[in-house]
This record gives C-alpha cells, sequence and structure tokens, in this order.
C-alpha cells in the first residue's frame, strides 16, 4: 500500500505551497492526508502555486517540450508519485499547457519561482553508498541530509528546509540569487568528496520523486533554516572561493576589465571540438560563459551575437541559432556581472589539451585604489621542511587506504605508526597532539603501550553504518560505542538514532561542532566512558616540523 516515508517527505517537501486535497474529485481517504489538512486549515494563508511532474525521464527532452502535467495538490503527488519519475520539488507560480491535448507543459522556468522548498544534489554513480553521503554531507557541507533517494544510475540527496524560502522580483531577484548561491555551495562541498556529483543540474529544476520503492533514508527531523544556510554559504564562498556568477549590483568603486582580451577568452573562443553531455560543460555552457564575459566587459548585443555565430559555426556539432540567441538573452538580463570562473576552468581543462590558465584571469571585475601583492609559498619539494598540515594531510591519506571497509582503526606503536607512515617520530607526535581530523587512543605505557589510530571521516562512516545498517538496540548501542571517539558522529547517530535533542537538529549547532570547535581543539573522548577532553590547538596550521 502506502509508504509513509513517501508520503511525508512529499508533505514535508512541498510545505504549504500547494493545497492538501484535490478540489474536484477528491479522493481524500488517507488518515495522514486528513491530518494534514487538519493541521493547515488555521494556519494556511500563503499562495497556491503549482507542482509539474512527468511519467518517464524520456519525457524530460521530448521533441516538443517537457511531456508531463501540472498538480496542485498534495493529494494528487500522493496518489500519482508510484507512476511518476520526476518532478519540481520546488513550488511555481502557475504552469501552461503548450498543446491543445494538454500533454506538454512550461512555466518551470526561474523567474516564475514561487518558494524554494528544498535543495537537491544529484549524484550519477551508485560507486558510493547512503552512509558515504550521509558522511560527506555532515562533515563538508550543510549537514546530515533529509532525504535520499535512490535512482537507476546513482542517488539525489534533498536537503529540505523548515520553511520556504519566497522568491520575488525585488532588487533584481535577490532572494533567488542567494538561493542559487546555496545550492551552488552544496553540490561544490560534495563534489569535493564524491565521485560524480552533477554540478551543473538545475538548481530547481526537475528531480527524482519520493515513490514506495526509491526512498534509502528519511529523516523527518533533519530540516535546514534558510538564513543559517545563507550564513553557512556566505563562509563558504569566501574560504573556498566559489564566487562564480557574480551578482548584478553597483559598479561603484570598480574599473571594468575587458575579458574578452583575456588569454583564457582567446583559448575558449578558438575551441571547436566541444560537445557535452549528462554530468560535464558543453556548448551551452562555452556560450553562456563567452556571452558573460562580452556582458561583463560592455560589449553590446550586436557585437556578442556577431562573436557566439562565429564561434558556434565553428563548432564541430553547433547548437541551433534559437539556443545561442537564448544563451545572449540570459546573460544580458542583468543578473550576473561576469563570467563564472569555475565554468571556465572545467571548459579548459575538458577541451584544451594545452590548458594553462594562470592565477585569477577570469576576473572581471576588480577594485580601483589598492595596489595588491601576493606571496607564494614554495613547493613542498624545494623546501628544507613540512609543514605540519602537510604531514597531516599525508597521515589522513595513509589511514584512508590502509584502513578497509568495516574496520575503524590503524594498531600500533606510534614508532611503528610513524615508520610506516614515513613520517619523523617527533613530527607524528607534534601533529596527533594538535590535529583536530585525527583520532587517537593510546592504551598502556612505555613499550607495552598500542595506539588506535583513525580519522574523523572514517569513525563517523562507521559509526553512521552501525546505525543505519540494523535498527536493533544492540546495533546502535555498537554505534553510540564508536561515536564516542567523535562529537561530530556522536551528534549524527544521536539523530538517526532519535536520541537528539531538537535543539541540536539545526545546521547552527552541526557548525559549531564541525568548523568552529573542532578548529579550535581535539577531541580525545574515552572508548568505554565516552569522556570529552578539549585540548587547545597547538598552532599545527602555523608551525613548522622538522
Amino acid at each position: 500500500m502506502f509508504s509513509t516515508d513517501y508520503i511525508k517527505a512529499i508533505d514535508m517537501i512541498t510545505h504549504q505551497g500547494i493545497t492538501t486535497h484535490r478540489t474536484r474529485h477528491s479522493k481524500l481517504a488517507l488518515r495522514y492526508l486528513h491530518d494534514i489538512a487538519k493541521e493547515n486549515a488555521a494556519s494556511d494563508h500563503n499562495r497556491k502555486g503549482v507542482h509539474f511532474v512527468t511519467a518517464r525521464k524520456e519525457d524530460l527532452s521530448s521533441n516538443r517540450g517537457v511531456k508531463g502535467y501540472i498538480t496542485t495538490s498534495k493529494e494528487a503527488l500522493i496518489l500519482d508519485a508510484d507512476h511518476l519519475s520526476h518532478w519540481t520539488p520546488n513550488t511555481f507560480r502557475y504552469g501552461k499547457y503548450t498543446d491543445p491535448e494538454r500533454k506538454h507543459i512550461s512555466g518551470h522556468v526561474e523567474d516564475n519561482l514561487q518558494q524554494v522548498n528544498t535543495f537537491v544534489v544529484d549524484i550519477d554513480t551508485q560507486q558510493v553508498d547512503v552512509t558515504d553521503i550521509i558522511v560527506a554531507a555532515a562533515q563538508y557541507a550543510v549537514g546530515a541530509p533529509t532525504l535520499v533517494l535512490k535512482t537507476a544510475k546513482g542517488f539525489q540527496v534533498y536537503f529540505v528546509l523548515a520553511a520556504p524560502a519566497f522568491i520575488s522580483n525585488a532588487n533584481n531577484f535577490k532572494s533567488l540569487r542567494v538561493a542559487k548561491c546555496i545550492s551552488q555551495n552544496i553540490k561544490h562541498a560534495l563534489a569535493s568528496h564524491l565521485p560524480s556529483v552533477d554540478v551543473l543540474c538545475n538548481d530547481f529544476g526537475f528531480f527524482r520523486i519520493p515513490r514506495p520503492d526509491n526512498v534509502v533514508h528519511f529523516n523527518e527531523a533533519q530540516v535546514f533554516d534558510f538564513a543559517e544556510l545563507r550564513d553557512w554559504s556566505a563562509l563558504y564562498t569566501e574560504k573556498h572561493h566559489t564566487r562564480g556568477m557574480f551578482a548584478a549590483g553597483s559598479s561603484k568603486n570598480f574599473e571594468v576589465i575587458d575579458a574578452t582580451e583575456s588569454a583564457w577568452f582567446d583559448q575558449l573562443i578558438h575551441l571547436t571540438n566541444i560537445k557535452g553531455g549528462r554530468g560535464s560543460f558543453g556548448r551551452n555552457n562555452a556560450i553562456f560563459t563567452l556571452a558573460l564575459a562580452c556582458y561583463g566587459s560592455q560589449k553590446t548585443v550586436d557585437f556578442t551575437r556577431d562573436v557566439l555565430d562565429e564561434f558556434n559555426s565553428n563548432l564541430a556539432y553547433p547548437l541551433r541559432d534559437k539556443d545561442v540567441q537564448r544563451a545572449i538573452d540570459s546573460a544580458y538580463t542583468g543578473r550576473y556581472k561576469g563570467a563564472n570562473l569555475e565554468y571556465i576552468k572545467q571548459i579548459l581543462e575538458t577541451y584544451d589539451t594545452e590548458y594553462d590558465m594562470g592565477h585569477s584571469t577570469a576576473f572581471i571585475f576588480r577594485e580601483t585604489g589598492n595596489r595588491v601583492f601576493r606571496k607564494h609559498k614554495k613547493a613542498r619539494k624545494d623546501r628544507t621542511y613540512s609543514h605540519a598540515n602537510e604531514w597531516e594531510k599525508d597521515m589522513i591519506e595513509y589511514l584512508e587506504q590502509h584502513i578497509l571497509s568495516g574496520q575503524t582503526f590503524l594498531y600500533g606503536s606510534q614508532r611503528e605508526l610513524a615508520e610506516k607512515m614515513n613520517i619523523p617520530l617527533a613530527s607524528f607526535k607534534k601533529v596527533l597532539q594538535a590535529s583536530n581530523q585525527l583520532v587517537k587512543r593510546t592504551e598502556g605505557v612505555g613499550r607495552s603501550a598500542v595506539t588506535r589510530l583513525s580519522t574523523v571521516a572514517i569513525v563517523v562512516r562507521e559509526a553512521i553504518k552501525a546505525a543505519i545498517q540494523s535498527k536493533t538496540e544492540a546495533s546502535q548501542a555498537y554505534a553510540m560505542y564508536i561515536a564516542g571517539y567523535s562529537d561530530v558522529a556522536e551528534h549524527i547517530i544521536a539523530i538517526l538514532t532519535g536520541k537528539s535533542d531538537a535543539r541540536k537538529r539545526d545546521i547552527s549547532q552541526l557548525e559549531r561542532l564541525t568548523l568552529e570547535r573542532r578548529s579550535d581543539v581535539q577531541l580525545a573522548l574515552q572508548l568505554l566512558m565516552n569522556v570529552q577532553k578539549h585540548r587547545p590547538d597547538k598552532g599545527l596550521r602555523r608551525k613548522f616540523v622538522v
């Protein structure tokens, strides 16, 4: 019959953006839907929108556009889900049919978006498991996801908002630009630690719909606050330099640099082998990037059209003229300041065999009145000493390579472990003392002492596996036992086992654990007593060690 998980997931994701039941021919017989209707009736003052759905993946690219239909109620989504493949989980203001038979739909464009309900990441491989996804999201992105769906070729990962973020055209769609930045940073964070993350998929387009047969992870308590995601995204952008599609705004204190005279523009404009495909940058990305460069350089539309028409004609597989014009129109809407640095790098790395972009050559704007100098550090091979964080990286890589799946630690004396890793013992001990990424426990003293050594990521991974692979008390107790080595693991396992304080479910708590507190202290928890010790950071990131 009906799976409670997928019903609850659809209810959570859609919020109150659509009606609970159909306005006509309702078959509202599910008790769960009755409860939803009662809860929403008193406080529901939101404008109602629409969702678009399709029955097959192939319908997303039919000859006449997207083939599907428009739905305006949770009842329709839930009752039809078993026969659907894709939907737009974010709510649009309206939708239209483009043919008299009402089989093809339109309106699923970003400037028609009513509210953002969730951020979704598409992973195009099954060479990872759910545990890997949860660990990567918890450690490197915004936190463990709300929902994971299994697809024919991979997974789709949902980060559902506690309350929707409403989109308006105020300040040139500022709210939409902020939401897109959050989405892109989440994808960037996961792509850095998981294979085949589709960073090019539409941020607010079609994704797999929750069904009885595809929900592999669901935690309705794990939802996200949009304001906190916005703050996280701003910090992530600053730290990882992911600012690419620059938001439109005042150009005061900035001078325009002619990107069309840059080396990367010349390299890109002369490429003829660009084609693209699922998960890779292609012709549309290249043409849009070139158009943005022209726009950011204050070139006229006619100039841009002439340049891109010639570029497209030289391609081995040219686009249709209307696709080129659509890219130019989009670039000149005023929503962006310049080209996307990440796109430029990826296109050139993919298609230019002599690619050598250099440093910051893609920047379209620079501040005036200040001269900036950069000091470049020497390569490791050219130095007598190694940075402590370089030794730490070596140790983490060694542990990840030598700790097999299902295991949690390497064992041995510190001298033996240091020799295996080819690290001086003194450096080995200093890194262990200061690191916030390594997990260590030593039992015994002197020559008989044995050290258990692992990484935070491995401890979290194994603890989560124990928690989600079996629902028995023994399994969950074992998960908490392993998690005793890391507060990150403890926090995630508490959520998964339903033992977390509600106040600890939001991103701000998780960020304090993973970014702020872990960056200032080493966490060495005793295995049996789960006693947490805080050690001050010994300046690991600033010291040289022999």
